[in-house]
């Protein structure tokens, strides 16, 4: 018998993407295997996404097509096809109008279309420039939009559909980057966009939602004029920027055949030592939903749209460069109060934590129709993982390290541009150069040898809005839940020994649980080595003592996590930057800087 399912669409993605580059279109055929379309479709799932640039995909008046990758459509169709196979449909996601750079050409042929400038600096050497605008507002740069999203929709019938973002890193409209809502700032960049000058004449005399909320309607005009069953998502991400939460007056602004999607967590918040912090998105520890999206939600219903949520299911921003997180309690949780809500449907995925995984099959599991309740839904997944002999243990476990990671201390910086993630093979010595915080979306930088290049990664940057104190006493807590965990998941291996995913499941959680030690210790040791430059020239042995402590503590970690790499090849590997952020050698580096850097300490 076939299952129903209460969530519609449930899109997800491949680990293996090119996302956000050209290649994303052309490589898209091998990143979806057969085999992983098996297992997203049998766990459930109907739909995956895709980045798409509309100019550098199909031919307009505005972008003729003699820049246009004329392969592009092709891989779409059959990709459509493929995936079809599988039940699956392909839902694109867009962040139009693109900007373009202000050398180039286009702007030579059409200089009546330009409107807000934009700056970017010190984010990458591909990404910093300046951009203009292609106004929205003007009829040519309107007419665009609508004719390529038909164009595009003509050329590949089958589509599912699109995701809109109109708030976003990448710059797009005029009001794209400029927060005119906003008086207070937390981040220092959003800050310096509210401060630029607001050159656009025409985008001037009209409001930031109405500008967003017209290019939504554009491109769901031509979406569906192409493809009446196609649905038009518009994400609500960062439109904080266009309007204060909950952004009220652009949802009314909105077609109602629009589905509207916000993020599950985004506005929520955690209480730390009796203080409340914000969290941001894709967690999780926090369970949600947030105020902000109850309230999108209801002002959707209102208006007769349909909603959905965007999630985070097999790994989040808490940390990535794993298979999965092993929390299923908390997932199970969440997508039960989504029902409890009525959401229609989910993307269960940014960039990171599209691999198929078990918590991708609870999810599965969780969007049947009827929604069975969490523990039964865990219950089922830990018989179909361990089997009925180590199933009870399987669940207890599960709940330890679901329990436990509901202490994590959650904040934009800490998950942006910490490096928990990497905490693992993190190289520390007494010889550090200051250099620009490491942003978690790129790889890691490497010195001429190819080793992860050492420099002061100050704490203080990225611990933000905590002390050292309060975010080591906070993953202290976790870790003791979290160690329970392991213990139980040691247990039922002894007794059931030949089970290899209740060793799967203890090589995961044991890489965790290195990697927050090793936090823990990179913290104190940057703590420390403050004090002990100071003082170098006459240095503390009390204070030397301590700095070798957490050198051998963390050579002891690094031979453990040296076994585990080994075991489970997918540790590091993150999926927004394509590459393993660290690999065997770079934790045998490790190994060799601290002994160096041991004996260094008198």
């Amino acid at each position: 018998m076939e299952n129903k399912f209460i969530f519609d669409p449930r899109i997800i993605r491949s680990p293996w993407g090119d996302f956000p580059s050209e290649r994303e279109i052309e490589k898209t055929l091998e990143a979806y295997p057969d085999d992983y379309l098996k297992k997203i479709s049998r766990s459930g799932y109907n739909a995956i996404w895709l980045l798409l640039v509309l100019r550098e995909s199909v031919p307009s008046k505005l972008f003729p097509d003699n820049k246009i990758k004329k392969n592009h459509i092709s891989c779409l169709n059959r990709l459509v096809k493929k995936v079809g196979r599988y039940g699956i449909k392909v839902y694109l996601y867009f962040d139009e109008p693109r900007s373009l750079r202000q050398e180039d050409p286009f702007w030579k042929t059409h200089p009546e279309l330009k409107g807000q400038t934009m700056t970017f600096s010190g984010l990458s050497k591909e990404f910093d420039a300046t951009y203009i605008s292609l106004c929205t507002s003007a009829p040519a740069v309107k007419e665009y939009l609508e004719e390529s999203s038909y164009n595009l929709f003509k050329a590949v019938p089958g589509l599912g559909g699109a995701f809109l973002i109109t708030a976003s890193e990448v710059p797009t409209h005029c009001y794209s980057h400029f927060p005119l809502p906003q008086t207070k700032f937390t981040d220092s960049e959003m800050a310096k966009w509210a401060g630029r000058k607001f050159i656009c004449p025409r985008c001037a005399q009209r409001k930031p939602e109405e500008v967003a909320a017209e290019i939504i309607t554009l491109v769901n005009r031509g979406i569906k004029s192409a493809s009446p069953q196609a649905n038009t998502i518009a994400w609500s991400w960062s439109w904080y920027i266009l309007e204060p939460d909950p952004q009220k007056k652009l949802i009314n602004l909105l077609p109602r055949d629009v589905i509207l999607m916000s993020d599950l967590d985004r506005g929520g918040y955690i209480y730390l030592n009796r203080k409340r912090y914000p969290v941001d998105e894709y967690s999780h520890s926090y369970i949600g939903p947030s105020p902000r999206f109850k309230k999108q939600a209801a002002l959707a219903r209102k208006r007769g749209m349909k909603m959905m949520a965007t999630i985070q299911i097999s790994t989040s921003n808490e940390f990535f460069c794993i298979p999965y997180m092993p929390v299923p309690y908390l997932l199970a949780e969440k997508l039960k109060r989504m029902a409890a809500l009525k959401i229609n449907g989910y993307m269960g995925c940014w960039v990171t934590g599209g691999d198929a995984s078990p918590m991708s099959r609870l999810a599965g599991i969780m969007s049947r129709s009827p929604q069975p309740a969490p523990g039964d839904a865990v219950k089922e997944l830990a018989r179909t993982e361990f089997g009925e002999k180590s199933a009870r243990a399987g669940c207890k476990a599960w709940r330890k390290l679901s329990d436990a990671w509901q202490e994590y201390p959650f904040s934009t910086p800490f998950c942006y541009w910490g490096p928990l993630y990497y905490a693992a093979a993190y190289p520390l010595s007494l010889n550090l150069t200051r250099e620009r915080r490491i942003t978690s979306w790129c790889p890691l930088p490497r010195d001429e040898k190819g080793h992860l290049k050492l420099h002061d990664n100050n704490p203080a940057e990225w611990i933000k809005p905590f002390t050292s104190a309060v975010i080591i006493s906070a993953f202290q807590k976790l870790l003791k839940g979290w160690e329970e965990g392991i213990n139980i998941l040691k247990q039922a291996i002894e007794k059931d020994r030949k089970n290899t995913a209740l060793e799967n499941e203890l090589v995961v959680a044991r890489h965790i649980m290195l990697s927050v030690q090793s936090l823990i210790n990179i913290i104190r040791f940057y703590d420390l080595h403050r004090r002990w430059e100071k003082n170098k020239d006459c240095p503390d042995k009390a204070l030397s003592a301590q700095l070798k402590k957490i050198l051998e503590a963390e050579i002891v970690s690094a031979r453990e996590e040296k076994e585990l790499v080994k075991a489970e090849p997918r540790l590091g590997f993150y999926a927004e930057a394509r590459v393993h952020l660290f690999t065997s050698a770079d934790i045998e580096y490790k190994i060799s800087l601290a002994r160096k850097t041991i004996s260094q300490l008198k």
